[in-house]
């Protein structure tokens, strides 16, 4: 059964290093003919157009022995891959150099890097997997969600929205769209306008059919007309 790996590129890959808070330095790369002379520029030469070695140290914190890798350019150069192998051929020590971090932040950081690789290194018996992309987004249904408008403020959202989008185009699918959310915006307005007008109907219809109370005072008890009325008999 084929491991899946992820592809980085070493940008990539520092990043993940540095931001865990557990990485403590990078030494720099040196390089070698023999295994005995180390240099940190090399120059190829007749006899020797690619170096042989090639050695990082890496630091991690509270771990007391640090990392030190050494690599072999045969091992690592991917002859199989004409593309790759013609960029180390011409850029040999970015290309060997760049393979030796990799190699040493793996051992160093085995549980935040896994099986993680550079696009240039060999991945027989490995099967790859890029990233996930997230899926793009279902296009909106701009009128449904206009006919569904419960209120001018989800309308005006949705205006917004549909503005920032540029949908509504200067053809008749575009046109007809704004024709809908001016249309569902003043079905909005008269609604809401209509429990209010109720209200003032209804109590200017109380206040014309009031009775006006005068005061009764200035009228005399009702024993007193009698007794007048009795006198003028």
């Amino acid at each position: 059964m084929s491991e899946l790996v992820e592809v980085k590129t070493i940008g990539e890959v520092e990043r993940i290093v540095h931001a865990s808070g557990l990485w403590d330095g990078t030494g720099p790369v040196e390089f070698s003919d023999d295994g005995e002379t180390w240099r940190e520029t090399w120059a190829p030469t007749s006899d020797r157009p690619f170096p042989e070695y090639a050695r990082v140290t890496v630091y991690r914190k509270e771990v007391r022995v640090p990392t030190t890798v050494t690599i072999r350019w045969d091992e690592q150069v991917p002859t199989a891959d004409p593309f790759w192998a013609a960029k180390w051929a011409n850029a040999p020590m970015r290309h060997f150099g760049r393979t030796v971090r990799m190699v040493a932040f793996r051992q160093t950081f085995r549980e935040l890097l896994g099986d993680m690789v550079l696009e240039d290194e060999d991945r027989s018996g490995r099967e790859t997997t890029a990233p996930a992309e997230a899926p793009e987004p279902a296009p909106r249904d701009w009128a449904a969600e206009i006919a569904a408008a419960a209120d001018a403020a989800t309308l005006d959202e949705i205006d917004a929205a549909a503005r920032k989008a540029r949908v509504f185009t200067p053809d008749a699918a575009g046109t007809a769209l704004h024709r809908a959310l001016r249309s569902r915006r003043a079905e909005l307005t008269t609604s809401a306008a209509a429990p209010i007008a109720g209200q003032r109907v209804e109590m200017s219809a109380r206040q014309s059919g009031k009775s006006i109370r005068m005061p009764s005072d200035y009228q005399p008890p009702a024993n007193r007309a009698a007794r007048r009325k009795k006198g003028r008999r």
